[in-house]
């Protein structure tokens, strides 16, 4: 079976609008013409995630044939990994850890600084996406187990439930002024069932 993970993004959390710190993107199961609007959804949805979590949580969040996975930290930094439906949970947050594993021993606590989007140069991260392209070869149970504490306890939401009481996506997703006209529009035809749906 073919698992994809589409995306990793470092965040400095903050509850009202995360800030992006750095981020990795394997979109070549895209289109090259949507490969962008692809990109700027996988942030937006991430950020939407992140910023309905709190330090502390770890979150698995359905939508349509897609999960974002999220890990915020008690120090605020946090991430988040967008993945197809099968891609195995515990991989995902094991790549998760790694990736603010590495980000910490590049760039050590000068994150905390940071209060506009950015992307601070973290080569480890492509590396870390392109590895576990194949959850198989990349997953050591044995070592990442005492790292994840109780992965099965990690609850799978749909976006809805994570949202706030009559918020939705697609209502978030029209108002953002983040996202171009043209992701809007991806969004909105990946939804109508394009071979290549996103969130």
């Amino acid at each position: 079976m073919l698992f994809r993970s589409f995306s990793v993004t470092i965040y400095k959390w903050r509850q009202e609008k995360p800030i992006v710190l750095t981020s990795a993107f394997e979109l070549g199961s895209f289109n090259i013409f949507t490969r962008g609007s692809a990109k700027e959804v996988l942030q937006f949805v991430g950020s939407q995630v992140v910023s309905h979590s709190k330090p502390g949580d770890r979150h698995a969040v359905l939508h349509k044939e897609h999960m974002c996975h999220v890990i915020v930290k008690h120090d605020h930094l946090a991430a988040a990994v967008c993945t197809d439906e099968e891609y195995p949970q515990r991989v995902a947050q094991s790549l998760m850890l790694k990736c603010i594993d590495g980000f910490a021993n590049v760039h050590g606590e000068k994150w905390k600084q940071v209060e506009s989007n950015t992307d601070l140069p973290t080569p480890q991260l492509a590396a870390l996406l392109a590895k576990y392209q194949n959850p198989e070869e990349a997953d050591d149970v044995a070592k990442i187990n005492k790292d994840l504490g109780e992965t099965k306890e990690i609850l799978i939401k749909s976006i809805d439930q994570l949202l706030e009481r009559g918020e939705k996506l697609d209502d978030l997703m029209d108002s953002a002024a983040e996202l171009s006209y043209q992701s809007k529009a991806f969004m909105k035809t990946a939804e109508g069932g394009n071979c290549c749906s996103l969130l």
